[in-house]
């Protein structure tokens, strides 16, 4: 899950809106919202309230905002939708910065404002496994390229682009197995008692690990692509061990997608089906095309890859809307958009499960502003 950013920032430019004169285009970093003609001008600072945010009854009734927010019976926070005003979408609000904070202060506790978050379905307690593997960690957060548009360097990085796909993530793996003589995951201080220790096979979706044998649908990459994840497992034993030595962890992410999933099912109507997004080995994420490659070469399926090459910023936010690739009758959630061959990570030496890598992804704006739309699907 991205960061909520509730901070000031500095209004870059304003825009003319191409469908209303009396609403102008504020623009702040990677986003853009709707205001008022003559309401701001280029470098006032302002607090930018982004989507998703779940704001409290007090401060949305002190910005008359109350109307705008998407409530739920008796609830004490309404959540920021993304809007379409007059054919253009709108990601947020301003509010003026009463406090006066300086540029980038983390004002959301100021607000007791927090992230939505929705409740995780498809069984979710069904066949959890309570005692969870340490070694099988959760897939990393991936940021809103729109919160950090300078990250990439986008004049001198070849970038691979590829579809967010609307479903659930699952994760699948194999993890040295614990035993009596581990008491840790600290490899070093246990090697010899790694080295001897079995794989064990494990499956979960994005937050909890579930029992191998009551798994419900987080065992569809095993039911429809075991072969081609027993081959990746022994290319990774037998070929990448050789240069990163003792393995411990092969992870594989994927999004579960079709009949039953979300509303947006892809042409799989009647069925369910399983791409690939990302592997961990170690807890180090591959680089996108090694992973492309390691995929095709297992026959295992990727999530839809829609370009190589010298891409900017504006260029990938106008890619974060469309059509999906996967069949004619939807349209696209986002784009994910990364360093095509080294990724690398925001602080050197910062392994998962969380770092800040150079991964980020753009939820498109028809998406968004769509009844249901939100980032974490």
């Amino acid at each position: 899950m991205s960061e909520l950013l509730v901070q000031p920032v500095e209004i870059q430019a304003i825009k003319p809106h191409p469908n209303a004169d009396k609403l102008e285009i504020a623009v702040i970093g990677g986003w853009e919202l709707i205001t008022g003609i003559g309401n701001y001008s280029v470098g006032d600072v302002v607090i930018h309230i982004p989507p998703e945010a779940m704001v409290p009854v007090e401060w949305a009734k002190r910005w008359d905002v109350t109307q705008y927010l998407s409530w739920r019976n008796e609830a004490t926070h309404g959540r920021v939708r993304a809007a379409r005003l007059r054919g253009i979408v709108s990601y947020g609000f301003l509010v003026p910065n009463d406090s006066n904070a300086p540029l980038g202060t983390d004002l959301a506790e100021h607000y007791d404002i927090h992230k939505y978050e929705p409740p995780e379905s498809h069984g979710a307690q069904a066949g959890r496994v309570s005692n969870e593997h340490p070694l099988f960690h959760r897939y990393t957060d991936i940021q809103n390229i729109r919160n950090y548009p300078n990250k990439i360097d986008w004049e001198h990085t070849l970038v691979a682009v590829t579809e967010k796909i609307h479903g659930t993530n699952s994760r699948v793996g194999w993890v040295k197995r614990l035993n009596d003589n581990i008491s840790g995951i600290n490899m070093a201080e246990h090697f010899e008692a790694w080295r001897d220790s079995e794989y064990e096979l494990v499956v979960g979706s994005h937050r909890t690990q579930r029992d191998i044998d009551d798994c419900g649908v987080y065992g569809l990459p095993l039911e429809k692509h075991k072969e081609g994840l027993d081959k990746l497992f022994d290319w990774v034993i037998n070929t990448a061990a050789n240069g990163l030595g003792s393995i411990n962890s092969v992870i594989v992410f994927g999004e579960i997608y079709g009949a039953g999933v979300q509303d947006l099912h892809y042409g799989q109507k009647t069925e369910k089906a399983w791409r690939i997004f990302d592997i961990a080995i170690n807890g180090e994420y591959m680089g996108y095309m090694a992973l492309r490659d390691i995929c095709e070469m297992c026959d295992l399926p990727t999530v839809p890859q829609i370009g190589i090459g010298m891409y900017d910023l504006a260029q990938v936010l106008e890619l974060a809307d469309g059509d999906t690739t996967l069949d004619d009758q939807h349209i696209r959630e986002g784009v994910v958009v990364r360093p095509a061959v080294f990724e690398g990570i925001w602080k050197k030496g910062e392994k998962d499960p969380n770092p800040k890598r150079l991964i980020f992804k753009a939820i498109g704006g028809n998406y968004l502003s769509r009844k249901g739309g939100t980032e974490h699907h």
